[in-house]
């Protein structure tokens, strides 16, 4: 049984190969580009005939004139890095993968910022393209919700456990083939052949890295629910979302930007959010409470930064939050009703109950995430009934 909030780095691997298929045969190229009148950059001009240098596949998106996003072309590749410029310095919240990836992106950030005073990373979780090139950040505070640094030990277990880290380089040995080898298909389209080459940088990259070993830094300051940094101008505020996509997810807010950093909690439009197995019922009514604080007429955002695809809207969150709550209410009917988890399974297709969202193909991580889902709900409610009921003393 996979653990969705143990993150399985071959996993991971497999979806990027799988994606580079798919792309070819789509002609999706043109989502790596988010849509941001007159602010949207992008840095760095490939030469096209060596594809050598890492900083040809850096893309530099402007939010405002104190925010930046930050991300790696590929086929399947972008997870955006959200950077901030203020008074009392430079904040990044995620640092990719590895050193060595995270290195050309860290460069070109201070080149549009023109300044390199980093002052805090925060570290969203701790699954892959988050917090795997901390060490860059000499002098900086890393900042993350207090079970980061449980989350992030996965990071230093490959690089330490021989077979976990032969399989990883033998499966990005296979992928680097497997991209190389769509490259005479799309000889006549640059975009793409852009994309592939990125693609395979990302990982040789990241090859490196993991055969040689590189740090692995845990935050120095951990909260349990709520903190707030102060940069002067800016404050960022940090809301533990609750144990869902990981045991460690870590929203953003940035008032005077009016903008929200969400992680993987809206981890792109159309998929589904995550109810893991380390989940409890205290989680899904935290999930609740943090997304109705969020979709407030009064809280102001005008940009929800996902981590794997371009910008949305405060209005994104609505289906998030209803998923969560129609799943909480047709899965504690279904007890009522005295109904199996497998007919509860199929009561709560994705097709049937919500058309906002969508299953991914075969292969994708997140195939199959509605059947854990109910799952997960269905062993937290049954946990939940076994509970024997609190005396009027324990309440007290």
């Amino acid at each position: 049984m996979m653990q969705t909030n143990v993150p399985i780095s071959k996993r991971q691997i497999m979806k990027k190969s799988l994606a580079a298929a798919a792309l070819l045969a789509s002609a999706s190229a043109g989502r790596a580009v988010t849509k941001v009148k007159k602010t949207s950059v992008r840095l760095g001009r490939p030469t096209f005939e060596k594809y050598q240098d890492p900083a040809d596949y850096i893309c530099i998106e402007r939010l405002s004139p104190r925010v930046v996003l930050a991300y790696w072309l590929g086929t399947d590749r972008r997870c955006n890095l959200t950077a901030i410029q203020s008074s009392k310095g430079l904040a990044i919240i995620d640092t990719e993968m590895s050193p060595r990836i995270m290195a050309p992106i860290k460069e070109r950030i201070e080149q549009v910022f023109r300044r390199n005073d980093w002052t805090y990373i925060i570290n969203t979780h701790a699954h892959d393209n988050h917090a795997g090139g901390n060490s860059l950040f000499k002098g900086a505070v890393i900042v993350g919700h207090e079970n980061l640094p449980e989350d992030m030990q996965w990071l230093i277990d490959k690089q330490v456990q021989p077979d976990w880290k032969r399989r990883d380089l033998d499966q990005m040995a296979l992928t680097i083939r497997n991209l190389r080898a769509f490259l005479p298909q799309v000889a006549g389209n640059r975009a793409n052949t852009r994309r592939i080459h990125g693609e395979i940088k990302f990982w040789e990259l990241y090859t490196q890295d993991l055969q040689q070993g590189y740090e692995v830094v845990k935050p120095s300051l951990t909260f349990a629910d709520r903190h707030t940094l102060d940069l002067g101008d800016l404050q960022l505020e940090l809301v533990f979302f609750g144990k869902g996509h990981s045991i460690s997810d870590t929203l953003v807010y940035i008032p005077q930007e009016k903008l929200l950093v969400t992680g993987a909690i809206a981890y792109q439009r159309g998929q589904l959010p995550e109810i893991g197995e380390r989940s409890q019922l205290q989680d899904v009514h935290r999930f609740l409470a943090i997304l109705d604080g969020f979709l407030a007429p009064d809280v102001k955002i005008d940009h929800v930064v996902p981590s794997h695809s371009p910008s949305l809207l405060k209005s994104d969150l609505r289906p998030v939050r209803d998923y969560y709550q129609k799943m909480l209410d047709a899965i504690q009917q279904a007890r009522q009703e005295s109904l199996t988890l497998e007919q509860t399974t199929q009561r709560l297709t994705v097709r049937n109950s919500f058309p906002n969202f969508r299953d991914p193909s075969p292969g994708h991580w997140a195939h199959g995430m509605q059947e854990r889902n109910v799952r997960n709900l269905w062993r937290i409610l049954g946990e939940e009934q076994q509970q024997p009921p609190q005396t009027e003393a324990a309440k007290d």
